[in-house]
């Protein structure tokens, strides 16, 4: 059988503002502005289908133009999207930025509704298909009792379930318990909410992940941007520093980026350890670029030929 990954959540239409001068607020702003297609589990499925196949992505569309667009070009880049849902009287979700001069995300705004209610029978009907060489991809624009069953189900087929918690408010959606969980990714902020405590050190950052694996995660990569990230499991706690880029276009998904860097990776059956260096290439390429989904061509160069990157 031919091993699969498979990403669950969230595909948007983006539309990205950045000022050309230092942003000033309560005035007008000169500015460029792009649109794409993003969302986070789109982003990821899109970084894998340059590095591995098969990819298939899982989303909700609105049965609209913009849907229809999404969906066609999912189809064109060698993703599999059957799993999909399009939806009738809905409309596509929509994700909108400003970021400034330097690149640095300033204000987002997510039209998400769609996935309020997404149909959890017609949803969850593939999941029984999951097999335990597959790896899952999940993030947490679903609702909290879509994730909570992939939590479930990978608890009883021992699935390699992957986790990205997006933002503080959506990490609220993950249940008390996370056994089944192989491997979650959020930021310091995230971490805080997941681990009911400030994050102010690195030491700080050691102490979330510890609570995290109380709560049944195998592995916790916590992304502290500038200052790189940490690591914890049974075997026990690495921080990995950050080299600073020296120059950062757009921030915009370094992080989805660094999350398919590991999946692929953990694909190949590299250590946790190995698959979070190459996340950080492919997040440094992103960075690099003006676009949410950067080419990732270069990843198989050796290590020494890159630089480290920073990770958002």
């Amino acid at each position: 059988m031919v091993q699969k990954i498979i990403c669950i959540g969230g595909a948007t239409i983006d539309r990205k503002l950045k000022t050309r001068d230092a942003l000033e607020l309560a005035t007008s702003n000169p500015a460029s502005s792009v649109t794409t297609f993003g969302g986070v589990a789109h982003n990821v499925a899109k970084n894998l289908i340059q590095l591995t196949q098969p990819i298939y992505l899982q989303c909700v569309v609105g049965n609209d133009s913009e849907g229809r667009d999404l969906l066609s070009h999912l189809k064109n880049a060698g993703i599999n999207t059957d799993m999909s849902l399009v939806r009738e009287n809905k409309t596509t979700a929509h994700y909108y930025a400003i970021l400034d001069h330097q690149g640095e995300l300033h204000l987002a705004i997510a039209d998400m509704e769609i996935y309020d209610d997404v149909p959890f029978d017609s949803f969850t009907q593939s999941w029984c298909e999951w097999h335990p060489d597959d790896i899952i991809f999940l993030d947490t624009n679903l609702p909290a009792p879509l994730i909570e069953h992939a939590i479930t189900l990978s608890k009883q087929k021992q699935l390699t379930l992957c986790i990205d918690t997006v933002s503080m408010a959506k990490a609220k959606k993950l249940p008390a318990q996370l056994e089944g969980v192989f491997l979650i990714k959020p930021d310091r902020f995230e971490a805080e909410v997941l681990a009911n405590r400030s994050i102010h050190s690195i030491k700080d950052c050691m102490e979330a992940g510890k609570v995290l694996l109380q709560k049944g995660v195998k592995n916790v990569v916590i992304t502290l941007g500038q200052s790189g990230y940490v690591i914890t499991n049974e075997f026990g706690q690495k921080h990995v520093a950050a080299i600073e880029t020296k120059s950062v276009v757009d921030v915009s998904g370094a992080g989805d980026a660094f999350i398919a860097g590991i999946l692929y990776e953990l694909k190949k059956g590299s250590s946790i350890h190995s698959a979070c260096e190459l996340g950080a290439r492919a997040a440094f390429l992103t960075l690099q670029s003006e676009r949410s989904v950067s080419t990732l061509k270069t990843l198989t160069m050796k290590k020494e030929d890159l630089d480290h990157a920073t990770i958002f």
